[in-house]
Formats: structure tokens, C-alpha cells, sequence
């Protein structure tokens, strides 16, 4: 962990938040201003849990990772209290728990994420706790011919719609594979397939799932009905057996924070402070950026972090948050590597960054991927036979 000369003022901030910005924030600030700040993480959970492995899990293609943020906390030399944020008195710079306690602040991070809400009553809300374990049990069903037509679909275009492809291609090859002669289909209100990445990303996305047999149907809303998906605008019904959904996405709702009249998302600039809240910044799916995504968060809260250093007399010019879109697409053969910079150039089969993770981010992504790489070192070289041992030990009794 590089360091830098300690700061003027041993300010105290507060970040909000366990999730990608507010792990992102945490380690660009003691990039930026070594330990000339005090940082405390306050999360309602105990672990950082790596949520774009969640697509893989019911494919037997991965397993989501779970970090405790204890550890992280001790290894960036900040405090982390467990709570819940429900409100923030911005003129005594606090923030309330839900357990009655509070942290007081000079400088706030708002990272709480987004609420995620089911846009359907009769579909998999996939995100959710259960999604896993109900995916699973889609694929069963298609496997023994209980379901026949599936139908994924996006209800609104903001958000990240990109795992919802992943979920189509992945069940698509699983059908081809077991040649169960399943109709599939991806309905979402984009004109093109994953549009937000551009004209030649999205030609080459329209191919992929149109040579995995995906039927695409752009340009539209769907409602889940009991006969099917119902298209808005207009009266056709797509008859399918199962739905599968993203969610609803939509802001924090945190009392004393700004936040704008549709969704609640709180407002920020392009350095991440709060539009109407002083002493105040956000990163992360909880702002107004459209796109919700890993790699944006870390962008947004790699600019926050720039911007309160050096508020806090580091010496670094604040560099405004400027997105750059990337992302890997799970196919269920090679994933693809997608930017929206056409310097890049088109979807690839080769990691087009490093490390080559689904979240893209400055700090956070090579901290995990050595952390990943130690514990698989450390596997592999232990004891061989160390579990056969300490299994031949069950059910011996001691006296």
C-alpha cells in the first residue's frame, strides 16, 4: 500500500457502504492520502460478496466469493462498523444507524448501493437471495421437460442489462448441449442488443445470440401476464412457460439525503459531491448515472476519492469521472470482453484489461485477484492427504 506525506488535518471520513465504490473509495483514498486520514466503513453486511459471479453459479461455471470486511478494513488500516445507515444530519455531520447509534464525519461517502425491487409478481427476480436456487430449478425443469419457452426480460433500460444476456446464452448452450429443443427468447426495451456499448459491440452480441437460437425482441416493454409476456406498446403476447427478470432498480431513500423525484437516486456532480448536501460525496449504483455497473462504480469513486484527498491537502489534482464502459459477457464458452471506447476495439475473446475480472476497477480488482491468487497457492501447496486425515477423525470418541 503506497503512502504519501500525512495531510495537514487528521480528518475523519465516513463511507458508507460494502460494496464495489465504497471498497473502490476506501483504497484510492489511502492511495492518495496514506494514512493521514482516519476512514471508517460503516455496512450493514459483513462481507464484500462478489456479485457478478451470481450469472455462473446455477451453470456449475462459478461460485460467487465472499470477502469479510473486517479483513479488508484491518488491511487498509480502516475501522468498519456493522450497521445499517437510515439517515444523515448533515449540520452536526452524522449519520444515524438503524440500532440508534451514530458516526460522526468530516467528510461523507455515500456508497449504500441501489434497492433492487421484483418487476414482476410471476417471474425470477434474478439478484435476488433465492435467484440462484430458482434458476436452478428452471434449468431442472427444462432438462425434464417441464418448461419448453422461456422468456428473459428487461423492464426498463436503465440499470446493467448485461447479466440478462448472460442468463439467455448460457441456458441457450445448455439446451443445445443436451439437444433439449427449447425456445428461448430475450425481450428489453434497448433498440439493439446491449446498445449502451455501441453500433459494433451490439452487431456482434445480435450475432451470438441469434447463432444460439436467443430470439431477440428490442424496443420494448414486457409485462408478465399468466399467458406469457405481454409487448408494450402494443397488444402481442409472447406465450412462454417461465420468465426470467432483472430487477426494478432504485435509490437508497436515506433521510437528510438529496435525491431525485423518479427513482430516488441521490444527484451528484463529476467529481461525485452531493448536489444540496455540504461535506458530502456518492459513488456507486445509489447516484443518478444511469448505468449501474462495477466498473463505472469504481471509476466514480476512484474520482471522489482524488477529490476529497486532496480537499484534505494531499497533493493530487482531482481528475473528474469520465466513464469508460467494460465488461465480460458469460457465454458459456469463451466470454467475450466489451468496451464502449472504440480505441479498444470490438467484443474479443482476449481480456482486453488486467486483471482480466468481471468488475473492472483501479484498486479494488487487483487487490481481490492477489488475494484470489495467494489463497490458491496456499491450497495448493498444503499437505497432501490433510483432508483425508482430519476426515478419518469423524466419529472417533474421546475420553
Amino acid at each position: 500500500m503506497s503512502k504519501t506525506r500525512r495531510l495537514s488535518d487528521p480528518a475523519e471520513v465516513v463511507i458508507v457502504g460494502g460494496g464495489v465504490a465504497a471498497l473502490e473509495a476506501l483504497m484510492a483514498l489511502r492511495t492518495h492520502a496514506g494514512d493521514g486520514l482516519g476512514i471508517t466503513l460503516v455496512a450493514p453486511q459483513p462481507e464484500f460478496v462478489y456479485r457478478p459471479m451470481m450469472v455462473a453459479e446455477p451453470f456449475g461455471m462459478g461460485s460467487v466469493r465472499r470477502y469479510p470486511l473486517r479483513q479488508i478494513g484491518t488491511d487498509f488500516g480502516a475501522s468498519v462498523v456493522h450497521g445499517a445507515v437510515t439517515a444523515v444530519a448533515a449540520g452536526e455531520r452524522r449519520v444515524a444507524l438503524r440500532s440508534g447509534a451514530t458516526v460522526g464525519y468530516d467528510t461523507l461517502i455515500l456508497a449504500p448501493g441501489a434497492r433492487m425491487l421484483p418487476a414482476f409478481d410471476d417471474a425470477i427476480a434474478f439478484g435476488d437471495p433465492d435467484s440462484g436456487t430458482a434458476m436452478r430449478s428452471l434449468l431442472a425443469d427444462l432438462d425434464e421437460g417441464r418448461a419448453s419457452r422461456v422468456a428473459f426480460v428487461a423492464p426498463t433500460a436503465a440499470g446493467w442489462l448485461l447479466p440478462l444476456y448472460e442468463l439467455a446464452l448460457m441456458t441457450a448452450g445448455r439446451v443445445a448441449d443436451r439437444g433439449l429443443g427449447a425456445e428461448l427468447v430475450l425481450i428489453t426495451p434497448e433498440p439493439q442488443p446491449l446498445a449502451v456499448f455501441g453500433t459494433g459491440p451490439s452487431a456482434v452480441i445480435a450475432r451470438l445470440l441469434d447463432a444460439a437460437g436467443v430470439e431477440f425482441i428490442g424496443s420494448t416493454h414486457g409485462d408478465v401476464t399468466p399467458d406469457g409476456v405481454r409487448l408494450v406498446p402494443g397488444d402481442r403476447v409472447v406465450p412462454v412457460d417461465r420468465t426470467v427478470a432483472l430487477p426494478l432498480v432504485r435509490g437508497p431513500k436515506l433521510d437528510g439525503v438529496p435525491a431525485e423525484p423518479e427513482f430516488g437516486f441521490i444527484p451528484v456532480d463529476r467529481h461525485g459531491r452531493v448536489l444540496g448536501l455540504d461535506h458530502a460525496y456518492a459513488a456507486g449504483d445509489a447516484t443518478d448515472f444511469p448505468v449501474k455497473q462495477g466498473g463505472l462504480a469504481a471509476q466514480q469513486a476512484d474520482a471522489v476519492a482524488e477529490h476529497v484527498a486532496a480537499r484534505h491537502g494531499a497533493d493530487v489534482s482531482p481528475t473528474p469521472f469520465t466513464p469508460v464502459l467494460r465488461g465480460m459477457l458469460f457465454t458459456g464458452d469463451q466470454p467475450r470482453y466489451l468496451s464502449a471506447d472504440v480505441s479498444e476495439g470490438p467484443p474479443s475473446s482476449r481480456a482486453l484489461w488486467w486483471p482480466p475480472t468481471k468488475i473492472a476497477g483501479r484498486h479494488l480488482a487487483p487487490y481481490l485477484f492477489e488475494r484470489d491468487e495467494a489463497e490458491a497457492k496456499a491450497m495448493a501447496s498444503a499437505p497432501k492427504g490433510f483432508d483425508e486425515v482430519e476426515i478419518g477423525l469423524e466419529g472417533v470418541a474421546l475420553e
